[in-house]
């Protein structure tokens, strides 16, 4: 049997092992878990060990505060004594229907069990006594048990797999000494800043509970058949959202499609910061090894990028879901608009898919990315005209365009019905931050003087080990006796990476651009943004510097750099972690949002509690049903009227009835009504359908990945 075959009985024998072992687990169910509430004092507050009522007058014994909990079945067990037949009751401050409501509790049975179903998540879940025959009662224990999650199961398949794929880059030789020594230098910085994810909560941070609807958005509507998806149905108590179509969520896909298929909402949230602080290394490393075409410059930036203070900022204090998912591919940005300005033209397929990959993370993102295109194109317009790059540039354009098109004509669509948030725009200049705050350390353990309110409360500055490391490319740079022709672009990024800074401080005439601009300046909200375009070119050219200025010794300044990145960052990350606001396992981030952001305008939040069809006098509903935003019900009409119902009327909604095509129109507070004549009866459906030209753009987006990624084959093939 010769090497090839033994290697590759080897490869098969792990990948049938490892297959085998994720079945067995989730077949087995041995790692699924739930969440026990036993604390009652806290679930009910009036109900301790042993409290007896004996008393001729009757009710319900608590009104204590109550639960958000996510859909699903509920199974709960009391100790219970009473000589009269009385019952357990749940509610809801949302108007979420427990099936059933009521569970009694028989007369003479001391303990007993029952099951309850939430059909939608729900908020302020209280479970009472309810006091209604008998001379006594008394409440010895009540437990409440959560639907079953797989996040064990979850992880065990994640390491398993990861563990297999080592494996087999081990057998085919890939992972060599040296870089089994890199990798595990960028795998511990990964490590380190995944600290606060490493739990069965997530923190409440600045945007933590718009973005966790944002995740349980989409995967309500994943689980109802939207791909991709466009309106959820679990925003504004189930209203829903066209968050999706305004905050593109595409790379939130593979964690919401977790959630439907058993992981908690912590557990795929925290899950995904992990995934973007690994994409983040990788992308960083990749970026840099080919910029500087050496190992430990791409080792060290990466180090300095997944540590940066402000990326690290962005994930566990602000939980900017977008903004963390473009900073993965900014690195990526960058290289692909250096070869296409100043390296190798052909490659402007990493600067159109990387434009994109920002674009269908974060708009705010994109817009900077653009505004640094066109600062680049400028600087070296020369040098683009005389090498015929400019048409290099219209391609990448040209494909970031076309595989955005299917997130960009429905935002068109609805941005042209007045649709967005424009309340959050800010003057830029309310929100600039003094160039101190640049080299602060761990703003959020100063104490502040509240007169001066341009230092931030939380971490917005460039961080010591990228003000050092881009300090030494400088010192390499300065200290050459000859200049080399490699030194230029550490440099220019060195050089950028200070006027970005700059442009986050009040040193900058925001005012002035606001003027010019007119007012569209107002959209970046905030100028602090711009570091993390410090971040980056500062990572990179600090990568090269720390490299050389080891002067052959790499491994040991990587060593340094991660030691020092890791103290600098661990103050941050540890006020995360041991942060008294969060969600708790087995608990979800309440649905009825308090915001107005992407919703038809004059709608108001608060009315979105009621979850109550209304009906016209004459009008009848029976057997209505809803299920996220569908819903069908049996109608009758004795006169001509309407029928209000709990979903936002956005444009793509359709109704029929009895299979027959109806209108219908924007009622109180944008609900969606449908208006009935006399005599019409039958099965009455509303469902989001979307709009045929939305599928064309998804086609033409589907056609140009493909197409790229057949372009990028061939050429792999010919390099070959």
């Amino acid at each position: 049997m010769n090497v090839e075959k033994k290697l590759k009985q080897r490869v098969l024998g792990s990948l049938v092992l490892c297959a085998a072992l994720i079945v067995l687990v989730f077949a087995s169910g041995v790692l699924d878990r739930q969440k026990t509430w036993t604390d009652m004092p806290y679930l009910m507050q009036r109900f301790d060990s042993g409290l007896s009522r004996d008393t001729a007058a009757y009710g319900v014994m608590n009104d204590g505060p109550g639960l958000n909990l996510p859909a699903g079945e509920y199974r709960i067990k009391w100790m219970i004594e009473g000589d009269g037949d009385n019952q357990l009751v749940i509610t809801t401050e949302n108007g979420v229907k427990a099936e059933p409501a009521k569970l009694a509790i028989p007369a003479g049975q001391s303990q007993g069990e029952a099951v309850f179903l939430l059909p939608a998540a729900a908020q302020g879940v209280d479970i009472a006594v309810s006091y209604d025959s008998g001379s006594y009662i008394r409440v010895d224990d009540m437990r409440l048990y959560s639907p079953m999650y797989r996040d064990h199961a979850f992880t065990f398949a994640l390491l398993a797999l990861a563990a297999c794929l080592l494996y087999m880059l081990y057998l085919r030789g890939v992972l060599t000494p040296a870089r089994r020594g890199r990798l595990i230098l960028i795998g511990m910085a990964v490590l380190i800043a995944s600290g606060p994810a490493l739990k069965d909560t997530v923190c409440l941070g600045h945007d933590s509970a718009f973005h966790l609807v944002r995740l349980s958005n989409l995967a309500d509507g994943l689980a109802h058949g939207q791909l991709p998806v466009r309106l959820g149905g679990f925003s504004y108590n189930g209203y829903g959202a066209i968050t999706s179509v305004f905050y593109p969520d595409i790379f939130l896909y593979p964690f919401a499609l977790l959630m439907n298929l058993g992981a908690s909402v912590q557990y795929a949230a925290n899950l995904y910061f992990i995934a973007v602080n690994i994409a983040s290394a990788a992308a960083m490393y990749a970026a840099a090894k080919r910029m500087f075409r050496e190992e430990w410059s791409a080792v060290c930036a990466s180090i300095l990028y997944t540590l940066s203070i402000y990326r690290v900022s962005d994930v566990f204090t602000r939980y900017a879901f977008g903004e963390m998912t473009a900073m993965v591919f900014l690195p990526l940005f960058m290289l692909g608009l250096y070869e296409v300005v100043l390296g190798e033209k052909k490659n402007w397929r990493m600067l159109g898919v990387s434009a994109a990959c920002i674009y269908l993370s974060h708009m705010l993102s994109t817009l900077i990315c653009l505004l640094t295109a066109v600062g680049v194109c400028a600087l070296f317009i020369v040098k683009i005209v005389r090498e015929g790059r400019l048409l290099a540039l219209i391609k990448a354009a040209a494909a970031a365009g076309l595989l955005c098109a299917f997130q960009l004509v429905p935002f068109l669509h609805y941005s042209l019905q007045g649709i967005g948030a424009q309340e959050l725009a800010k003057d830029p200049a309310d929100f600039a931050i003094a160039p101190a705050q640049l080299f602060a350390l761990g703003a959020g353990e100063l104490s502040l003087d509240p007169r001066d309110t341009t230092l931030a409360t939380f971490a917005l500055e460039i961080g010591l080990p990228l003000i050092v490391a881009a300090g030494l490319a400088l010192y390499i740079a300065a200290t050459a006796e000859k200049r080399e022709k490699e030194q230029g672009f550490p440099l220019l990024l060195t050089a950028a990476g200070c006027l970005f800074a700059f442009m986050a401080t009040t040193l900058f005439p925001w005012g002035h651009v606001r003027i010019l601009t007119r007012g569209l300046s107002d959209y970046l909200q905030f100028p602090w943004r711009f570091l993390m375009m410090t971040a980056v070119c500062f990572s990179l050219a600090g990568g090269w510097g720390l490299a050389k200025f080891a002067r052959g010794h790499g491994e040991q300044m990587a060593a340094a750099a991660l030691c020092v990145a890791a103290l600098c960052a661990l103050p941050t990350l540890t006020d995360e972690m041991r942060s008294a606001d969060y969600i708790a396992f087995g608990e979800t981030v309440s649905p009825h949002l308090a915001y107005t952001e992407y919703t038809i305008p004059g709608t108001q939040v608060a009315p979105t509690l009621a979850r109550d069809v209304t009906a016209a006098d004459g009008v009848q509903v029976t057997d209505y049903k809803k299920d996220s935003t569908t819903i069908i019900a049996q109608v009758r009409a004795d006169a001509d009227g309407e029928i209000s119902l709990p979903v936002f009327g956005y444009d793509g909604y359709r109704a029929t009835l009895d299979g027959e095509e109806i209108a219908w129109t924007l009622g109180e507070n944008k609900r969606l009504t449908v208006s009935l004549a006399q005599g019409d009866s039958g099965e009455l459906r509303v469902w989001f359908a979307g709009k045929p030209l939305w599928r064309a753009a998804e086609a033409v987006s589907l056609l140009t990945a493909l197409g790229l990624a057949v372009m990028g084959i061939r050429r792999r093939i010919r390099v070959q």
